[in-house]
């Protein structure tokens, strides 16, 4: 398990201390503590921590905004600390990609089981989107690459393995991607 930065934000000095000195006991390294929320998302994109470990009390609506943020761009992995199960915040954190919950009071085994989860999980995330990212590319790549070749078979008389061989071979010969061979053929011809 590779260990990371965190930062703590809540009110309940006493239990959050007891997180940090968790975290911070099985090598985890412990950057801050934000006691108010208005600041708390500049101090991630400052810090850039691997978890996020907030707490859920007063008006979880502030909250939601900066953890929709976090969740929306994977800044960090998010532990929601609560007093007691609160289903709507429960039901929240399912819809979320990045977070998972805690419920107080706070034992050392429960916290290291679902923050290395969490972290596990947070990797595969990141995989994915990486994944989906390229695959997404490829596509459009496919797709220019589709559309130059027809523009050849329509205004060239090529038939579509030929076409297609064309932007093969001059991709080779100028040494730059199909895509952008496509491309320029399309502005060309197109």
């Amino acid at each position: 398990m590779s260990y990371g930065k965190f930062i703590i934000s809540g009110e309940d000095k006493s239990a959050l201390t007891l997180f940090k000195n968790i975290l911070a006991g099985n090598g985890y390294v412990f950057i801050g503590y934000l006691k108010d929320r208005s600041n708390l998302l500049r101090c991630i994109r400052t810090n850039t921590p691997d978890l996020l470990v907030v707490e859920a009390t007063g008006n979880f609506s502030e909250l939601k905004r900066v953890l929709d943020i976090v969740d929306e761009e994977i800044l960090a992995v998010c532990v929601v600390v609560m007093n007691t199960r609160d289903e709507k915040i429960i039901e929240y954190v399912k819809t979320k990609r990045v977070l998972s919950y805690i419920t107080k009071p706070i034992f050392e085994e429960p916290v290291i089981q679902i923050v290395d989860s969490a972290m596990l999980n947070f990797d595969r995330i990141i995989e994915y989107e990486k994944k989906v990212k390229k695959l997404n590319e490829t596509l459009e790549s496919r797709k220019v690459v589709e559309k130059a070749k027809w523009i050849l078979v329509s205004k060239d008389g090529y038939t579509e393995e030929d076409a297609y061989e064309v932007i093969r071979r001059k991709s080779r010969e100028n040494r730059m991607p199909m895509k952008q061979i496509a491309e320029a053929l399309i502005l060309a011809k197109g």
